[in-house]
């Protein structure tokens, strides 16, 4: 699970340094805290070393082989994933709701890519309901989560630096629509940061794995900033950074829906 995600779910959190509270804010600590498991908080073994495993390197190297744009323009990528949806819906006999089982709403995406989650996810088009939404973003989460070994409980109770890269490296994969998105800068502005403070635990020199997307430098900055002044008052979105991030982000939004209007779909290029 990703540090500081806004949009995924909160039901694992990784091991270091950013968490949020209960009411949603984000905090830091400059020491590596605890995993939480659904048995409950388990202390992190600093000293524990833990290679990925055969799941995980094999949905790394999926996400990192999959293409940044596909065939389809992105505006079909959710029209097909719309009438997928309703496919499945008619088979299985009933529409998601809040009740949905997860083997049902496993059902009703088979087939179904990363970037065609991220149609649902991301609302595009209007075409589906906030459960569809909350239901993509969690399947997109568990991607993250089973390319980073936390599906190996024990993993997940020891999270490491090559955790962490591999879940930059799967975010680098992911469609070009997805890295538009600000949930998709905080992840991966958040990895770089655990990655880094886990490599200097574990007595190691990180590799640069320095992002070209702007927003992602600036919300890098924030966690940067707010580690070194380690006051347990402040939080992420409190630092110039964060909010320098935020406007970054509303600004380009603005700049790819006109550009969007006027070339068929063609969204700006972000990186700086």
């Amino acid at each position: 699970m990703t540090l500081i995600s806004a949009a995924q779910s909160p039901a694992t959190t990784s091991a270091v340094v950013v968490v949020r509270d209960s009411a949603g804010s984000t905090q830091t600590n400059s020491q590596p805290t605890a995993a939480t498991s659904k048995t409950g908080p388990v202390a992190v073994a600093a000293a524990t070393v833990l290679s990925l495993s055969a799941t995980a390197t094999a949905a790394t190297t999926a996400a990192s082989k999959e293409p940044s744009t596909g065939k389809k323009d992105f505006a079909t990528v959710a029209k097909d994933a719309r009438a997928s949806l309703d496919a499945a819906y008619e088979k299985i006999g009933r529409t998601t709701d809040m009740y949905t089982t997860d083997a049902e709403w496993k059902t009703s995406i088979a087939g179904l890519d990363r970037r065609a989650l991220y149609a649902i996810a991301s609302n595009q088009g209007g075409q589906f309901n906030e459960i569809e939404q909350g239901a993509a973003k969690t399947s997109m989460s568990k991607q993250v989560d089973t390319a980073m070994g936390l599906d190996n409980p024990a993993a997940a109770a020891n999270q490491t630096s090559a955790m962490s890269k591999a879940e930059i490296q799967f975010l680098e994969g992911v469609s070009d629509e997805e890295k538009t998105s600000f949930d998709w800068a905080k992840r991966r502005a958040s990895a770089q940061f655990g990655y880094e403070i886990l490599s200097k635990r574990d007595g190691q020199e990180p590799e640069n794995l320095d992002s070209d997307n702007p927003i992602v430098k600036l919300i890098k900055g924030g966690l940067d900033r707010l580690r070194q002044t380690d006051d347990s008052s402040q939080q992420l979105e409190d630092t110039p950074q964060y909010k320098q991030a935020v406007q970054l982000s509303e600004q380009l939004k603005a700049a790819n829906t006109a550009n969007s209007s006027a070339t068929g779909g063609h969204k700006l290029d972000i990186t700086a």
